[in-house]
Protein backbone atom coordinates (compact mmCIF):
# COMPACT_ATOMS: atom_id res chain seq x y z
CA UNK A 1 0.00 0.00 0.00
CA UNK A 2 1.52 3.25 -1.00
CA UNK A 3 1.51 5.92 1.64
CA UNK A 4 0.84 9.57 1.58
CA UNK A 5 3.03 11.56 3.88
CA UNK A 6 0.79 13.25 6.59
CA UNK A 7 0.14 17.19 5.78
CA UNK A 8 0.51 19.75 8.27
CA UNK A 9 -2.95 19.24 11.02
CA UNK A 10 -3.80 23.04 10.13
CA UNK A 11 -4.10 21.58 6.66
CA UNK A 12 -6.54 18.42 8.03
CA UNK A 13 -9.61 17.95 9.41
CA UNK A 14 -10.69 19.19 13.04
CA UNK A 15 -8.88 17.97 16.01
CA UNK A 16 -10.61 15.72 18.40
CA UNK A 17 -7.95 15.09 20.82
CA UNK A 18 -5.72 17.54 22.59
CA UNK A 19 -2.72 16.59 25.18
CA UNK A 20 -1.69 19.21 27.12
CA UNK A 21 1.55 19.16 28.73
CA UNK A 22 0.00 15.53 30.59
CA UNK A 23 1.91 14.38 33.73
CA UNK A 24 0.92 11.22 35.19
CA UNK A 25 2.89 9.59 38.23
CA UNK A 26 2.50 5.97 40.03
CA UNK A 27 3.56 7.13 43.56
CA UNK A 28 7.13 8.67 43.01
CA UNK A 29 7.19 7.06 39.36
CA UNK A 30 6.63 9.63 37.04
CA UNK A 31 4.70 7.75 34.06
CA UNK A 32 4.06 10.15 31.54
CA UNK A 33 6.47 13.67 31.77
CA UNK A 34 5.07 17.00 30.20
CA UNK A 35 3.17 15.43 26.96
CA UNK A 36 1.81 16.92 24.20
CA UNK A 37 -0.13 15.30 21.31
CA UNK A 38 -2.96 16.39 19.04
CA UNK A 39 -5.27 13.83 16.82
CA UNK A 40 -7.00 14.97 13.91
CA UNK A 41 -10.51 13.30 12.61
CA UNK A 42 -9.58 10.58 10.83
CA UNK A 43 -5.51 10.39 11.73
CA UNK A 44 -4.13 7.39 12.37
CA UNK A 45 -1.54 7.70 14.74
CA UNK A 46 0.93 5.05 16.05
CA UNK A 47 2.60 4.99 19.31
CA UNK A 48 5.67 2.77 19.57
CA UNK A 49 8.56 2.63 21.71
CA UNK A 50 10.90 0.46 24.31
CA UNK A 51 8.43 -1.46 26.97
CA UNK A 52 7.64 1.35 29.95
CA UNK A 53 7.82 4.37 27.60
CA UNK A 54 4.26 5.24 28.57
CA UNK A 55 2.44 4.65 25.86
CA UNK A 56 0.17 2.34 27.29
CA UNK A 57 -0.42 5.20 30.11
CA UNK A 58 -1.08 7.69 27.56
CA UNK A 59 -3.91 5.68 25.89
CA UNK A 60 -5.13 4.93 29.24
CA UNK A 61 -5.05 8.49 30.17
CA UNK A 62 -7.23 9.76 27.32
CA UNK A 63 -9.90 7.15 27.97
CA UNK A 64 -9.87 8.34 31.40
CA UNK A 65 -8.84 4.49 32.40
CA UNK A 66 -6.12 6.36 33.91
CA UNK A 67 -6.53 9.73 35.84
CA UNK A 68 -3.73 12.43 35.06
CA UNK A 69 -2.00 13.99 37.36
CA UNK A 70 -1.13 17.11 35.88
CA UNK A 71 -2.07 18.93 32.68
CA UNK A 72 -5.04 18.99 30.50
CA UNK A 73 -7.30 16.14 27.93
CA UNK A 74 -9.63 17.58 25.65
CA UNK A 75 -11.67 14.73 23.65
CA UNK A 76 -14.03 15.95 20.88
CA UNK A 77 -14.30 19.21 22.92
CA UNK A 78 -14.85 17.55 26.22
CA UNK A 79 -12.07 18.04 29.25
CA UNK A 80 -11.57 15.36 31.04
CA UNK A 81 -12.12 16.06 34.88
CA UNK A 82 -13.28 14.48 37.97
CA UNK A 83 -16.77 14.64 36.91
CA UNK A 84 -18.16 11.54 36.29
CA UNK A 85 -20.68 12.93 33.91
CA UNK A 86 -17.66 14.49 31.37
CA UNK A 87 -15.82 11.05 31.86
CA UNK A 88 -18.90 9.17 30.66
CA UNK A 89 -19.92 10.86 28.03
CA UNK A 90 -16.08 10.57 26.84
CA UNK A 91 -16.17 7.05 26.79
CA UNK A 92 -19.18 6.52 25.16
CA UNK A 93 -17.60 8.15 21.92
CA UNK A 94 -13.91 6.49 22.07
CA UNK A 95 -13.96 2.48 21.35
CA UNK A 96 -10.73 0.54 23.58
CA UNK A 97 -9.82 -2.58 22.56
CA UNK A 98 -7.02 -4.41 24.80
CA UNK A 99 -4.23 -6.67 24.69
CA UNK A 100 -6.43 -9.27 26.75
CA UNK A 101 -9.81 -8.99 25.02
CA UNK A 102 -12.23 -8.48 28.07
CA UNK A 103 -15.28 -10.12 26.87
CA UNK A 104 -17.85 -11.32 29.09
CA UNK A 105 -17.37 -14.92 29.33
CA UNK A 106 -21.12 -16.03 30.12
CA UNK A 107 -22.52 -13.78 27.40
CA UNK A 108 -22.26 -14.97 23.53
CA UNK A 109 -20.52 -12.83 21.20
CA UNK A 110 -23.42 -11.46 19.85
CA UNK A 111 -24.24 -10.71 23.26
CA UNK A 112 -20.69 -9.28 24.22
CA UNK A 113 -21.84 -6.60 21.40
CA UNK A 114 -25.11 -5.87 22.15
CA UNK A 115 -24.94 -5.29 25.80
CA UNK A 116 -23.24 -1.39 25.55
CA UNK A 117 -25.72 -0.42 22.28
CA UNK A 118 -28.64 -1.73 24.86
CA UNK A 119 -27.56 0.17 28.11
CA UNK A 120 -25.55 3.29 26.88
CA UNK A 121 -27.52 4.20 23.59
CA UNK A 122 -30.84 2.75 24.18
CA UNK A 123 -31.25 0.78 21.35
CA UNK A 124 -33.83 -1.98 21.57
CA UNK A 125 -32.53 -5.66 21.31
CA UNK A 126 -33.51 -6.11 17.85
CA UNK A 127 -31.85 -2.77 17.15
CA UNK A 128 -28.99 -4.10 19.14
CA UNK A 129 -28.90 -7.64 17.59
CA UNK A 130 -29.25 -6.34 14.17
CA UNK A 131 -25.72 -3.51 14.74
CA UNK A 132 -24.07 -6.38 16.49
CA UNK A 133 -24.26 -8.89 13.13
CA UNK A 134 -23.49 -6.23 10.90
CA UNK A 135 -20.32 -5.40 12.88
CA UNK A 136 -19.43 -8.50 13.30
CA UNK A 137 -19.55 -9.74 9.66
CA UNK A 138 -17.29 -6.75 9.10
CA UNK A 139 -15.08 -8.35 11.06
CA UNK A 140 -15.63 -11.80 9.39
CA UNK A 141 -16.71 -13.56 12.64
CA UNK A 142 -20.66 -13.50 11.90
CA UNK A 143 -20.44 -17.34 11.95
CA UNK A 144 -19.47 -17.47 15.55
CA UNK A 145 -22.21 -14.85 16.85
CA UNK A 146 -23.70 -17.75 19.00
CA UNK A 147 -20.71 -18.92 20.14
CA UNK A 148 -19.18 -18.28 23.57
CA UNK A 149 -15.85 -16.46 24.16
CA UNK A 150 -13.89 -19.48 25.27
CA UNK A 151 -14.87 -21.40 21.79
CA UNK A 152 -13.08 -18.93 19.73
CA UNK A 153 -9.10 -18.82 18.76
CA UNK A 154 -7.12 -15.59 20.20
CA UNK A 155 -7.59 -13.97 17.04
CA UNK A 156 -11.20 -14.35 17.16
CA UNK A 157 -11.65 -13.15 20.36
CA UNK A 158 -10.01 -9.97 19.59
CA UNK A 159 -11.64 -9.15 16.44
CA UNK A 160 -14.87 -9.56 18.53
CA UNK A 161 -13.70 -7.13 20.76
CA UNK A 162 -13.22 -4.55 18.05
CA UNK A 163 -16.83 -5.30 16.84
CA UNK A 164 -18.14 -4.81 20.35
CA UNK A 165 -16.04 -1.21 20.47
CA UNK A 166 -17.36 -0.34 16.85
CA UNK A 167 -21.06 -1.18 17.86
CA UNK A 168 -21.16 2.19 20.38
CA UNK A 169 -20.25 4.07 16.96
CA UNK A 170 -16.88 6.03 18.19
CA UNK A 171 -15.59 8.98 16.74
CA UNK A 172 -12.17 7.52 17.71
CA UNK A 173 -10.63 4.11 18.52
CA UNK A 174 -7.65 3.46 20.95
CA UNK A 175 -5.84 -0.23 20.68
CA UNK A 176 -3.33 -0.88 23.10
CA UNK A 177 -1.24 -3.51 21.88
CA UNK A 178 -4.10 -5.57 20.56
CA UNK A 179 -1.61 -8.54 18.68
CA UNK A 180 0.72 -9.07 21.65
CA UNK A 181 -1.31 -11.76 23.39
CA UNK A 182 -1.81 -13.33 20.19
CA UNK A 183 -0.04 -16.30 18.66
CA UNK A 184 1.64 -15.12 15.39
CA UNK A 185 -0.40 -16.70 12.96
CA UNK A 186 -3.39 -15.42 14.57
CA UNK A 187 -1.98 -11.62 14.27
CA UNK A 188 -2.49 -11.13 10.85
CA UNK A 189 -6.40 -11.53 10.78
CA UNK A 190 -6.38 -9.12 13.61
CA UNK A 191 -4.11 -6.03 11.78
CA UNK A 192 -6.28 -7.30 8.41
CA UNK A 193 -9.37 -6.15 10.55
CA UNK A 194 -7.62 -2.37 12.03
CA UNK A 195 -6.43 -2.04 8.09
CA UNK A 196 -9.57 -1.98 6.91
CA UNK A 197 -11.01 0.36 9.59
CA UNK A 198 -8.09 2.69 9.15
CA UNK A 199 -8.83 2.89 5.11
CA UNK A 200 -12.39 3.65 5.86
CA UNK A 201 -11.45 6.45 7.59
CA UNK A 202 -11.88 5.61 11.58
CA UNK A 203 -9.51 8.33 13.63
CA UNK A 204 -7.12 6.05 15.40
CA UNK A 205 -4.22 5.58 17.87
CA UNK A 206 -2.65 2.41 18.10
CA UNK A 207 0.07 1.09 20.72
CA UNK A 208 1.63 -1.37 18.68
CA UNK A 209 5.06 -2.57 17.92
CA UNK A 210 3.82 -4.52 14.42
CA UNK A 211 6.14 -1.72 12.22
CA UNK A 212 4.98 -3.05 9.14
CA UNK A 213 1.25 -1.83 10.12
CA UNK A 214 2.74 1.41 11.02
CA UNK A 215 4.29 1.82 7.60
CA UNK A 216 1.19 0.87 6.10
CA UNK A 217 -1.77 2.38 7.86
CA UNK A 218 -0.41 5.65 9.88
CA UNK A 219 -0.22 9.27 8.94
CA UNK A 220 2.22 9.90 11.93
CA UNK A 221 4.43 7.79 14.13
CA UNK A 222 5.35 8.83 17.60
CA UNK A 223 8.37 7.75 19.10
CA UNK A 224 8.17 7.48 23.44
CA UNK A 225 10.77 6.94 25.98
CA UNK A 226 10.77 7.16 29.50
CA UNK A 227 7.63 8.96 29.40
CA UNK A 228 8.01 11.31 26.92
CA UNK A 229 7.16 12.01 23.40
CA UNK A 230 10.96 12.06 21.77
CA UNK A 231 10.37 12.34 18.04
CA UNK A 232 7.34 12.26 15.77
CA UNK A 233 7.21 12.27 12.23
CA UNK A 234 5.28 10.61 9.17
CA UNK A 235 6.39 7.01 8.47
CA UNK A 236 8.72 7.45 5.41
CA UNK A 237 10.45 9.75 7.23
CA UNK A 238 10.72 7.99 10.90
CA UNK A 239 11.45 4.50 9.62
CA UNK A 240 14.15 5.84 6.76
CA UNK A 241 16.03 8.88 8.36
CA UNK A 242 15.44 8.79 12.52
CA UNK A 243 16.83 12.01 13.56
CA UNK A 244 17.36 10.83 17.57
CA UNK A 245 20.11 7.94 18.84
CA UNK A 246 17.24 6.55 20.86
CA UNK A 247 14.80 6.17 17.73
CA UNK A 248 17.47 4.67 15.66
CA UNK A 249 18.59 2.30 18.78
CA UNK A 250 14.57 1.06 18.88
CA UNK A 251 14.44 0.70 15.11
CA UNK A 252 17.60 -1.13 15.14
CA UNK A 253 16.52 -3.58 17.49
CA UNK A 254 13.08 -4.80 16.24
CA UNK A 255 13.62 -4.44 12.61
CA UNK A 256 15.49 -7.01 11.32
Amino acid sequence: MQHEIATPLADRSPTIVVVENLVKRFGGFTALNDVNLTVAKREKIVLCGPSGSGKSTLIRCINHIEKHDGGRIVVDGVELTDRMADINGVRSEVGMVFQSFNLFPHLSVVENCMLAPMKVRGLSRPEARERAMDLLRKVRIHSQADKYPAQLSGGQQQRVAIARALCMQPKIMLFDEPTSALDPEMVKEVLDTMVQLAAEGMTMVCVTHEMGFAREVADRVVFMDQGSIVEEADPETFFRAPRTQRAKGFLNQIIH
